[in-house]
């Protein structure tokens, strides 16, 4: 690895020192927060309560019941570990009357309604047990002519739709990079992707949303209206405080310069130089970077197990520079090019779309390089996964986009996204099969754990984005100081917790 004074000629501010860094900001106290005791569990759903639904949507959308054709795809969460669950009904709402009728009769019939717009929350939280599912995939327009440099978009729209309003234009959003992954989800809890740590988080352009509340009322949430309403839907994730069915964004301006791109793919024995050296390039402060590093315990003839890549705001001399000593690793293939801005995007940054499988994330924010030591362990747990085909797998991502100068101007209480500071975020992941043996998902639910274990323990900060049920103490992991706040706003907002589910905001604290 390169010494300390190539970074100094590199870096414009001192990177901590080399260790575990995993406690980003203070807690609001030593001892984990709890929820106060949940409610009874709600009746089964009256079938003349139903109908009455089906009556009250006429003209705003229909209501499809389990034995309807359409009702699996309209329920169905992507994270197939979900499937099983079964809503008593879904609404297929056509506009936010539609909403409103839905959130009214929740309210009315003691339901709990539950949000779908792209399904794809890690946790599963875009589906319910014995609840109503209010489909909103058909709020899914894309306005960028009304105002230059702005965007409404509805509140189930996906990057694909919005993509397809922007593309070789003058402006853009960043954002996620999964064509089917609704906008609403990424702002709600964030959003980070390839041009986060050059021009911010996706919620850091929000600058309104309408929200259909508990008691059945369109809030519109700005920095001028609604202000504690607009501050929790910037990182208070979905699902706690009502429907959104529009965010309205300030777009950036798409770079006039050419644009750069490298990928390097390395031999499986190379995993523990790659992060460390992968994490060694991230404490230099060049927001014009935007990378990753992962390694997949699939095994490959062509030895291709292990990767890096990334996209850099300028041209392709001064990004090598900056990767050379990821070079310096021999990768086995190596691509380092210009682009212009929208090709490299349709040709290397937007991720393919996955057949339907399931799948476990869990996350950790780091806020400095991890040891040496710690990446030996997640190597030699990579090296014994205990499922190592194509479609059952584990990997290790540290993701590069969630630091730096640009994200960090907003301090960890300006949104109610609090994980401002970090360097990369740690991710291990899983993939298997829907039609798996059961014993499969358990052994690589429980690597994950392993994999956790040796990044180390609390106190930790974890994406909201990517939910995962197994988290402990996931309120303070997801939210810190932040949490407080949120619970104050829930409670005024939704006094009654109408909206909720298994990692939802709840309308006190226990602890």
């Amino acid at each position: 690895m390169h010494t300390l004074s190539r970074r100094q000629l590199l870096r414009t501010g001192c990177a901590a020192a080399l260790g575990l860094g995993l406690g980003i900001g203070r807690r609001t106290s030593s001892s984990a927060w709890t929820t106060a005791t949940p409610g009874p569990t709600p009746t089964p759903v009256d079938p003349r309560a139903l109908e009455q639904l089906r009556q009250d949507l006429t003209g705003h959308g229909q209501v499809l019941l389990p034995s309807d054709v359409g009702f699996a795809d309209a329920s169905a969460p992507n994270n197939g570990r979900y499937l099983a669950t079964r809503p008593a009904a879904v609404a297929v709402v056509e506009d936010e009357t539609g909403v409103v009728t839905c959130v009214n009769w929740c309210r009315n019939n003691n339901v709990t309604p539950v949000a779908r717009g792209g399904g794809h929350s890690y946790g599963g939280f875009s589906t319910v047990d014995n609840g109503l599912v209010v489909n909103i995939g058909k709020l899914n327009s894309v306005d960028v002519a009304s105002q230059p440099g702005a965007a409404v978009v509805g509140g189930a729209a996906l990057n694909e739709n919005l993509f397809a309003k922007t593309v070789n234009g003058r402006y853009f959003l960043p954002g996620g990079t999964c064509p089917k992954v609704g906008v609403g989800g990424l702002v709600l809890g964030g959003g980070i992707g390839y041009n986060t740590r050059s021009y911010g988080l996706t919620c850091d352009h929000l600058t309104a949303t309408r929200i259909v509340t508990a008691d059945g009322q369109v809030r519109t949430a700005s920095a001028d209206e609604n202000q504690d309403l607009f501050w929790a839907c910037r990182g208070g994730a979905g699902g706690s405080f009502g429907i959104n069915t529009s965010f309205t964004f300030q777009l950036e301006q798409v770079p006039i310069q050419k644009v750069s791109y490298y990928r390097f793919d390395y031999p499986a024995g190379a995993a523990a130089d790659v992060f460390g050296t992968f994490h060694e390039i991230l404490q230099v402060n060049r927001p014009e970077l935007n990378a990753v590093a992962w390694a997949q315990s699939v095994p490959n003839q062509d030895g291709n197990s292990v990767v890096s890549r990334g996209q850099f705001i300028g041209n392709s001399n001064l990004l090598k520079f900056l990767v050379q000593p990821l070079l310096d690793l021999k990768p086995q293939k190596q691509e380092l090019m210009e682009y212009d801005f929208w090709t490299l995007w349709q040709q290397k940054l937007t991720t393919p779309v996955a057949a339907p499988h399931s799948y476990g994330d869990i996350s950790r924010f780091a806020k400095t390089a991890i040891s040496s030591d710690v990446i030996a362990k997640l190597v030699d747990l990579l090296a014994k996964c205990p499922s190592r085909t194509e479609t059952a797998n584990g990997s290790i991502y540290s993701l590069g986009w969630v630091g730096g100068s640009i994200v960090n101007k907003y301090a960890r209480t300006d949104t109610a996204y609090v994980h401002r500071g970090a360097m990369t975020l740690l991710r291990p992941t899983t993939i298997w099969p829907n039609n798996a043996e059961g014993s499969v998902a358990q052994e690589l639910n429980d690597w994950t754990s392993r994999v956790i274990a040796a990044i180390g323990t609390g106190p930790y900060e974890s994406y909201q984005n990517f939910p995962n049920r197994d988290i402990p103490d996931w309120l303070n992991a997801y939210y810190a100081e932040n949490l407080p706040r949120l619970v104050q706003i829930k409670a005024a907002v939704d006094p009654n917790n109408l909206f909720k589910n298994p990692q939802s905001i709840p309308t006190q604290l226990t602890g």
